[in-house]
């Protein structure tokens, strides 16, 4: 029977602390460790994502600037390659001009040569 009431008396001791009810003091204690906790850990978590993003923002402005460096690399390259073709054309067509011009003169003069033997031919029938 000491047992029993022994063990009842042990039992009823550890079980009593649960059947406590949690106060607001209690459970306002409670809010401020667990907000306490998580500004922590938000505040590490947004250090850490605008470190991130830093990085990335200034790897992302490098390739730009790369980028930027050769698009006007290879823009002075296609007007070359775009410019050598469009002066040889210039110029055939200019020789060409001339080529035609020096002919002119020629048919010009031979028209003219050709008019005055016609005339010479009418004339000394």
């Amino acid at each position: 029977m000491k047992n029993i009431l022994v063990l009842s008396i042990l039992f009823s001791a550890i079980a009593l602390p649960a059947l406590g009810e949690l106060t607001d003091a209690d459970l306002d204690k409670i809010r401020l460790i667990v907000n306490e906790g998580v500004k922590k850990e938000n505040t590490a978590s947004e250090t850490r994502m605008k470190e991130y993003i830093n990085l990335k923002l200034d790897n992302v402005n490098n390739q730009i600037k790369t980028n930027s460096s050769e698009i006007g690399a290879i823009r002075s390259q296609m007007n070359v390659f775009i410019g050598i073709p469009l002066l040889i054309i210039t110029l055939l067509f200019a020789w060409r001009a001339l080529r035609d011009r020096a002919n002119d003169k020629q048919i010009q003069a031979l028209i003219a040569e050709n008019e005055h033997l016609k005339r010479q031919q009418t004339i000394t029938p």
